[in-house]
């Protein structure tokens, strides 16, 4: 079953969607391997540093300086919140120090990371009891955290065995302090997304160029298509025009071959002559290769015996003809007569009562001018009237007649002779047509 070109349309819509989704899916899949190809990079050199680098000093960076002091927040010796100071102002201590060692690891890679290490807890003898609340800052670098990443999570289990003396005695005992710590370091790479742009803009480019292409091939194809769609249309048209415009002539012939049966009569035969050549002259036009034997140049007079019969035929039409030029139009007798009858006959058949028709002389180029208060013509139609068997479409083809043959010989005729045509119209106004020719005469070639 054959389709309608809307529902091409619709199939077309829902392919360059899936086309869409493909091209976006295998953008975002090429996003997450980049990301996580950077974070990796990142990992690996992060996760060589220890708390007990000499990057960092000892205070609360060892871990038996650390347990001791959780010993003393157990014994109330100090507070939680003296221990998240001193924790502070130690990674205050440390932070330029860790800045520059970061820096000097990803800069040259052209990364800016950025690096932290907290305590999320810190419980006393295995989860029993709470003795700080976390987050506290072990460490960290210059900058602003808003979409961190895990780089390790650990738990740090550490305990101690104090002689204690017995109150009121002078015994002693042995206390086990033991103590559960929840760590977790994280990092972030704060130009993330202007590297993984730099990655990805080859393929970001080459996706948006695949798109568009397929876009503008499609547009492509549609413009054509309602083209060859206008242009069978045109041809249709046409055809019924041709059956229109015989009818008459082969009834004729047929009623003057039943009657030559009967007898011979010279008035039959000059009616068959006569519809002959009317077949003749409506199937002419048709042919793009016609040849003119005659390749004189008009003469003046010639031309306003053209003009003149025409005026004849139509007498209801207002005509205003400017002089003829004297030997300054190179166009042969024939093409002179095919160009003018038919846009004389074009400026009628579409309403025109009234014609201009003059020349003038310009730096080796006569302009002819062909002016008419027709019905005038759209502009979106201008592009397309010297297409042959182009016709106007709003017009019934049995109410305006001819096969749209006339403008394409005229333009054929103008491009033999190296000349230029031009026409502006406007709707209800009128249409003018302007030919430009070489003043001097130029031997016609066969089309």
């Amino acid at each position: 079953m054959e389709l309608k070109p809307q529902n091409y349309i619709v199939l077309f819509t829902l392919f360059f969607a899936v086309l869409i989704g493909i091209q976006g899916y295998q953008l975002y899949n090429t996003y997450q391997l980049k990301q996580r190809d950077i974070f990796a990079t990142v990992k690996n050199k992060l996760v060589k540093l220890h708390d007990n680098d000499k990057l960092f000093d000892d205070d609360l960076m060892s871990k038996d300086i650390a347990r001791d002091y959780y010993i003393k927040l157990v014994k109330n010796e100090i507070t939680a919140e003296k221990l998240k100071g001193l924790y502070k102002a130690n990674a205050h201590k440390t932070s330029q120090k860790l800045t520059r060692y970061v820096d000097s690891l990803f800069q040259p890679l052209g990364m800016d990371v950025i690096l932290k290490k907290e305590i999320l807890g810190i419980y006393f003898k295995n989860l029993e009891k709470q003795i700080a609340a976390g987050p506290i800052t072990v460490y960290l670098t210059d900058g602003t955290f808003r979409q961190p990443v895990e780089l390790s999570s650990s738990e740090w289990i550490t305990e101690k065995t104090e002689t204690q003396k017995i109150e009121n005695s002078v015994q002693s005992r042995e206390v086990l302090y033991t103590f559960f710590v929840h760590r977790k370091t994280s990092f972030e790479v704060t130009n993330l997304n202007w590297i993984l742009f730099k990655e990805l803009t080859s393929l970001l480019l080459s996706t948006l160029f695949i798109l568009v292409a397929f876009l503008w091939l499609f547009y492509r194809t549609i413009q054509n298509l309602r083209k060859q769609q206008k242009q069978i249309s045109v041809l249709h048209d046409v055809v019924d025009n041709i059956s229109h415009e015989l009818k008459t002539p082969i009834a004729t012939l047929k009623i003057a071959a039943k009657t030559l049966r009967k007898s011979t009569d010279e008035n039959i035969i000059t009616v068959i002559e006569r519809q002959v050549n009317r077949l003749e002259q409506t199937l002419n036009p048709l042919s793009e290769n016609l040849e003119t034997t005659d390749q004189r140049p008009i003469t003046s007079t010639e031309l306003q015996a053209v003009f003149e019969d025409f005026q004849l035929t139509n007498p209801s039409t207002e005509f205003q003809i400017g002089p003829c030029p004297e030997n300054k139009v190179c166009l042969s007798a024939n093409d002179a007569t095919t160009l003018f009858q038919n846009l004389m006959n074009n400026a009628i058949k579409y309403g025109a009562t009234w014609l201009n028709i003059y020349f003038e002389e310009q730096k080796n180029k006569l302009s002819i001018y062909i002016q008419d208060n027709g019905d005038g013509m759209d502009e979106s139609e201008l592009p397309y009237i010297f297409d042959k068997f182009y016709r106007i479409q709003k017009n019934n083809v049995h109410d305006s007649k001819g096969l749209g043959i006339g403008l394409f010989l005229v333009k054929k005729i103008v491009d033999r002779y190296r000349g230029q045509i031009t026409v502006t119209s406007k709707l209800g106004v009128g249409t003018t047509f302007k030919i430009q020719l070489p003043l001097v005469t130029i031997q016609s070639e066969a089309l």
